[in-house]
């Protein structure tokens, strides 16, 4: 969902608003909130219910009042997800002749969209889908806020707030935010996110996913050790590996043209990507995916060392020697599809 995104005008009689990012559903309650309400009397207005703290029938009771002295009402119901079929029937009985004067807003993290009443609002009113952009993306979902904020970001830093957070848009917003206010009113540069992400943590995750791709194990243990000294979570830097590995697949798979724009990147990035990418073997590369998986497990499940896990997955990526170069555009057979993550 981009900013935008929701048909408010005219508010509809009801939207639902689900998916798995918390960021994106906070924005778009309010975003409804604020096209909805008279800031004036928004507290005579507005009426918020929890799923399990009330019930259905008094969510359809508040949704039926007038509103006053305004031209709508706000009622919303969040985590609906969670209330059974039986209990929602009034909802989709309410939905068959809603208020012409209220605006229903359903929250909730995940639906089951067969059951009543959430067919329904499809025909009515407007289902908000809050789900993370694709990782490609996500400098593009970046530039996008910035702007937004009245604010430029450096291409570079962007790239590095993409591949440090992953598709994790709280922990990216805020760590945007800090970087926004170091800036002052400069452009957003790789210099302020180095300095609020932590002290030397930018310039370190470039320097491990630059000695894994150019296959250097010395600096890229050197790297892996500093980060872990300084208090990154192991499951963080493995993220940070596996999606390095998963540009490496796409670019040996892109068909020549603009490698930038093809992977989403920036153009420094798919320079060195393009450098990268010849010093693995297809099979090689295919591989390090069946073993980033086993690596995943094992960290989940409380490995006794995570320090030794990493190092050793980080030797056997950059020790080993290619045995078949990739040509760019050829068939592969494994590994993930360069259009979508792996399942882990």
């Amino acid at each position: 969902m981009a900013e935008g995104d929701i048909p408010l005008n005219p508010p509809r009689p009801v939207y639902l608003v689900h998916g798995p990012e918390l960021l994106l559903r906070e924005e778009a309650l309010a975003e409804i909130s604020q096209a909805v309400l008279d800031p004036g009397l928004a507290d005579f207005n507005e009426d918020r219910f929890e799923a399990g703290q009330t019930s259905v029938p008094e969510v359809v009771a508040a949704a039926q009042m007038l509103p006053i002295m305004a031209e709508r009402r706000l009622v919303i119901l969040r985590d609906v997800g969670k209330i059974k079929a039986d209990a929602l029937k009034p909802l989709a009985e309410y939905l068959t002749d809603p208020s012409p004067s209220t605006t229903l807003v359903l929250e909730a993290e995940k639906v089951d969209m067969r059951r009543a009443p959430f067919p329904q609002i499809k025909k009515i009113g407007a289902v908000v889908d809050c789900k993370a952009p694709y990782e490609n993306r996500l400098p593009g979902w970046i530039q996008n806020r910035v702007r937004n904020m009245g604010r430029r970001i450096d291409p570079g830093a962007a790239q590095f707030l993409a591949s440090y957070t992953g598709a994790n848009l709280s922990t990216l917003a805020a760590e945007l935010e800090k970087a926004a206010i170091y800036a002052g009113n400069g452009v957003i540069d790789i210099e302020a996110v180095s300095e609020t992400v932590g002290a030397g943590r930018v310039h370190t995750v470039f320097e491990l996913t630059d000695a894994l791709g150019d296959r250097r194990p010395a600096a890229a243990l050197k790297a892996l050790s500093t980060l872990l000294d300084a208090g990154e979570a192991p499951l963080k830097i493995q993220a940070i590996i596996v999606r390095h590995y998963r540009m490496l697949w796409k670019a040996s798979g892109a068909r020549g043209g603009d490698l930038a724009r093809t992977l989403g990147v920036a153009p420094f990035l798919a320079k060195k990507l393009a450098a990268q990418v010849r010093r693995y073997g297809e099979e090689e590369l295919s591989d390090s995916f069946r073993r980033f998986a086993q690596v995943d497990l094992d960290l989940k499940g409380g490995a006794s060392s995570p320090r030794r896990t990493l190092e050793d997955e980080v030797l056997m990526l950059s020790r080993r020697k290619p045995v078949k170069k990739p040509t760019v555009g050829a068939k592969k057979a494994g590994g993930p599809s360069p259009g979508r993550s792996p399942s882990w």
